[in-house]
């Protein structure tokens, strides 16, 4: 194994908090405020998580151009949630190596959810049509029942 491949992600520590575009703060506000959105009330962190999951899904990161303030503290976050996030930069780079570069890790999936946050919005609060809310809706209701399943 060369040494280049070895230094390749350096050891840097994750920021205390998990960030969002300041341009995109209103679409994960509205999802939360909206009593029609099957978000409604959604916890800051589980919202990102959903984001970040829809975007790695449907579509490619997006770099976060305004970055002014934290979205929730990494400390809400539940083990689970940690090791989601810590498989999605895994799969990104192809390389489990990337894991000792946690402030990488991190901005991996802010940039999917950043992406993600926007196809979200869109399905929820796109045309009148009702039937894209619902079957979102149940998409939610699909991607959570199995926790729920795990718990004693």
């Amino acid at each position: 194994m060369s040494q280049d491949t070895e230094d390749s992600y350096e050891e840097r520590e994750p920021r205390r908090d998990v960030h969002i575009d300041s341009e995109r703060r209103e679409m994960f506000e509205a999802l939360q405020e909206s009593e029609d959105s099957p978000f409604y009330q959604a916890e800051n962190h589980d919202l990102f998580m959903f984001a970040l999951g829809y975007g790695r899904e449907n579509t490619m990161p997006e770099t976060i151009k305004n970055e002014k303030g934290a979205f929730f503290g990494r400390a809400s976050l539940s083990e689970r949630q940690q090791a989601v996030i810590e498989a999605v930069a895994v799969s990104e780079e192809r390389d489990v190596r990337v894991l000792r570069d946690q402030r990488m890790v991190y901005e991996i999936a802010e940039e999917y959810a950043n992406a993600g946050i926007e196809l979200l919005h869109g399905r929820v609060f796109g045309p009148a049509d009702d039937e894209p809310r619902r079957e979102l809706a149940l998409e939610v209701k699909e991607q959570y029942q199995p926790e729920e399943d795990d718990e004693p």
